[in-house]
């Protein structure tokens, strides 16, 4: 193996030092990253984060990996792998160190309740519940327990509208609710979290969001090796795991990012009567392929359906698109 890049890390445990190396190698085309343990001089592969022919999911996997590794107190001879700047230069923002006290206390009885909440208002709005608050925003009402709306304008994510929609809601469950410090926070809370809860917070964040950013690289491997296998929507969609509406979604996203996806549209489309297949093609030529609701319009009027239908008409839409744009791309060339 051609060895291409290499880093080596440190960890003090007691009076004792541990190091290792991270790696990214070739050979003859194909590409791997993991850790080594330095023993005596001597390493050995004990992680193999990913061998294959991906660079994308290469470096996904890599930099999930560090992150990793750094949250657990490893820190790198040279840095800048994950960020530009060095960690022991960095100054946390206010709203991280609000974010890493809250995530290290044990609020879980208030926090429920304010799930409840959200559930309740996300019912009666008919809105997703993280459009109303998100999981981290709760976490940082549970645990600073605002009582004034002065108060809750000092947590990330509780602008003008938000406080303007729910804020005497919250204010009203919260304001009863004993706590140990109050406000202002900036007053204490960078005193109350450490340099070691602070760090560990912050790369176990970019474990989390590495993590993530792997994960859909190895969905996008997965769906682009079963559109070639031949699969349906239907085999896709239990295959992957994911709504069928997503996946649509995702294969659009492909389609846009330069995959060829044609397989699945033209396999899904053959089920189209023609006389509908015509109408969502004149349709296509009149209108254009940027918006689908007066497309929509266009070729189904509007009858009203329910969800389920209206949600397969969408999808033909999509499936149709994709072949619009194709043909019209391989007319112009």
């Amino acid at each position: 193996m051609q060895v291409v890049f290499m880093n080596q890390f440190e960890k003090v445990v007691g009076q004792a030092e541990e190091r290792s190396h991270v790696f990214i190698g070739e050979t003859q085309g194909l590409w791997s990253a993991g850790w080594r343990t330095l023993n005596e001089g001597v390493s050995s592969v004990d992680e193999l984060w990913y061998e294959g022919m991906s660079w994308e999911e290469l470096l996904a996997s890599f930099r999930h990996g560090v992150a990793s590794k750094m949250k657990d107190g490893f820190r790198p001879l040279l840095d800048g792998m994950l960020e530009e700047t060095p960690f022991w230069e960095r100054r946390p923002a206010h709203h991280q160190l609000l974010q890493c006290y809250a995530d290290n206390q044990d609020e879980e009885a208030m926090a429920s309740a304010l799930r409840t909440w959200r559930r309740a208002k996300s019912v009666e709005e008919k809105r997703s519940a993280y459009l109303i608050a998100t999981n981290r925003e709760l976490q940082l009402l549970a645990v600073f327990k605002p009582h004034t709306l002065e108060e809750l304008g000092q947590l990330p994510g509780f602008g003008k509208v938000k406080m303007e929609r729910y804020g005497q809601e919250l204010i009203d469950m919260l304001k009863d609710m004993p706590r140990e410090r109050g406000f202002p926070l900036d007053a204490w809370v960078a005193e109350a979290v450490s340099d070691e809860m602070l760090n560990y917070w912050l790369f176990q964040m970019k474990e989390e969001k590495y993590g993530k950013s792997l994960a859909a690289v190895k969905e996008k491997r997965s769906l682009l090796q079963g559109i070639r296998d031949g699969r349906t929507l239907e085999q896709l969609e239990s295959a992957l795991n994911c709504p069928r509406r997503k996946l649509v979604e995702r294969i659009e996203r492909l389609d846009e990012e330069g995959y060829d996806v044609m397989a699945i549209v033209e396999r899904e489309l053959t089920e189209l009567p023609p006389e509908e297949a015509l109408q969502i093609e004149s349709a296509l030529g009149q209108i254009g392929d940027r918006y689908l609701k007066p497309l929509l319009k266009e070729v189904y009027g509007e009858s009203a359906t329910d969800a389920n239908e209206t949600e397969k008409r969408y999808e033909k839409l999509r499936m149709a698109r994709i072949r619009y744009r194709r043909t019209s791309e391989a007319s112009a060339g």
